[in-house]
């Protein structure tokens, strides 16, 4: 057995339990592409003593905490497979292979922003998903709210607690009678046109084109994102997954395969704060140690 424990994915989730395997003397190995979900952004927010702080600083800090304990090492490498053995999992990376006892899956979520032109120039930097991590960056801005109609109230009810010019764009969606409404009560306007491009310029969101070529002024926005967590590598095991395609994982990580854990924004299937992923990535950690050492005992 090359490992105790093999972590795959080097985010917040995964950073915290390798510090914490570092400090129970697990020998541990940490695999990790380097390519975050939050590269795109250039600051992180509500991790306290790290407020403000950009994905990419926090990584390097979070290794040199990790860097003292010698059980743990890194491999900036991409995972291509897992398979089962008697004594626990083998994992595949191109042109080498590594056997553990355990294996921590933390390499948090495929994320897929709506099909509109020009999104992905002005996404992370005035375009967000998350009005927790980055709403109080845009208070008090004209501010698009780019979701489904299913979405939408929940939004409009966060986001109007930021800012209180607010516009509603469905992207082609038609609303009822009843949604129209309330929105107008609340004197927001909402456009159903599909969107033809995004206008503005380094990043910086200033006009919505639609379809019928229409421009709405704008100051930023908050945009619906879709996430997924079927990474190929996750073929040869026969993960449970529930209706809506989330892993079925208990409180403490545990899935349907033994000795095969699941933290962070991966076993959510929902995109989260930085702090909430780590503070999830050390409770895991802490079980599956505890259930090496009461096997071991």
């Amino acid at each position: 057995m090359d490992y105790e424990i093999i972590v795959i994915g080097g985010g917040p989730a995964g950073l915290s339990a390798a510090l914490n395997f570092g400090r129970g003397m697990m020998h541990t190995l940490v695999i990790d592409e380097d390519k975050p979900r939050n590269r795109v952004t250039s600051e992180s927010h509500g991790y306290l003593t790290q407020d403000g702080i950009s994905p990419t600083e926090f990584k390097q800090k979070a290794k040199q905490d990790i860097a003292k304990y010698k059980d743990v090492s890194f491999l900036a490498e991409r995972v291509l497979d897992i398979k089962e053995n008697d004594d626990g999992f083998e994992v595949f990376t191109p042109g080498q292979s590594f056997t553990a006892r355990q294996v921590l899956l933390a390499t948090g979520l495929r994320e897929r922003g709506p099909d509109i032109p020009s999104f992905n120039e002005f996404y992370g930097q005035s375009i967000f998903y998350c009005p927790w991590c980055d709403g109080y960056e845009m208070r008090h801005r004209k501010l698009a709210i780019i979701y489904t109609v299913e979405r939408m109230a929940h939004m409009v009810k966060l986001l109007s607690n930021f800012s209180k010019d607010l516009i509603v764009f469905t992207n082609g969606e038609s609303v009822t009678t009843e949604d129209k409404a309330w929105l107008k009560a609340k004197n927001i306007d909402i456009y159903t046109d599909f969107i033809a491009d995004l206008n503005g310029e380094n990043g910086q969101l200033t006009h919505i084109t639609l379809a019928n070529d229409e421009k709405v002024e704008v100051e930023g926005g908050f945009s619906q994102m879709q996430w997924d967590t079927h990474f190929d590598f996750l073929k040869n095991l026969s993960l449970e997954r529930d209706e809506n395609e989330k892993f079925e994982v208990n409180a403490f990580g545990e899935t349907s395969i033994k000795h095969f854990y699941i933290a962070g924004e991966t076993k959510d299937n929902f995109a989260g704060q930085i702090i909430d992923a780590a503070a999830n990535g050390g409770m895991v950690a802490k079980m599956i140690m505890m259930t090496q050492i009461n096997e071991d005992f």
